[in-house]
């Protein structure tokens, strides 16, 4: 199936080590964008960071994962797209980087969600516009599949939280982020296993 994702767009695209420095120009209060001089997402955002520095001293890539995609037929296109300001991003978007090293059969490249917001409506997820989303293509630019925005073990989670009459976000946020951190990838890293295994 061809890609929505053409070449101007992908030539917009910025890599990790950019996307890793836009968060921290944020955090350091840089930003002019309207969403980072509210203090509560700007307070999110550090937090975000410091999750995006935990998965990349604290994540370990499984030996199957590694075997399968050190091996790849052919080069692989991975557009995650994404903003600093998500909490599922944080992990996700981290995470699928450094999967992504694996390989030199992989390029990475990031597009910012609220930059794009027509593409992030062809990438909905049941209805919604929920980040980080992964688009796989192949050398001529053809979706191969497409992952996000977390994995289903912990949306299922959130979907039975939501149905506890007692559901409080703020805590089920706090459940979220304690998930993440306990399986530290091993989910998402075994999704995206079933997704490039021949």
């Amino acid at each position: 199936m061809s890609s929505v994702l053409h070449q101007d767009i992908l030539k917009q695209a910025i890599n990790f080590d950019d996307y890793l420095a836009l968060t921290e120009s944020i955090v350091a209060g840089q930003s002019d964008k309207a969403i980072y001089k509210d203090e509560k997402m700007l307070r999110y955002t550090r937090s975000n960071l410091e999750r995006m520095k935990l998965v990349l001293n604290k994540m370990n890539l499984s030996q199957k994962l590694y075997n399968a995609l050190s091996s790849l037929p052919s080069h692989q296109t991975w557009v995650v797209i994404t903003e600093p300001w998500c909490g599922d991003a944080s992990w996700g978007t981290t995470a699928l980087h450094v999967m992504a090293t694996a390989s030199d059969k992989i390029s990475y490249k990031i597009l910012l969600r609220d930059s794009f917001p027509e593409l992030i409506k062809h990438y909905h997820t049941n209805g919604t516009e929920s980040i980080p989303k992964l688009i796989c293509l192949d050398e001529e630019n053809n979706e191969l599949w497409i992952w996000g925005p977390r994995p289903k073990a912990l949306q299922q989670l959130i979907d039975n939280y939501k149905k506890d009459a007692d559901f409080d976000f703020r805590e089920s946020v706090r459940k979220v982020h304690a998930w993440y951190e306990a399986d530290m990838s091993a989910s998402i890293q075994e999704e995206i296993l079933q997704k490039i295994k021949p």
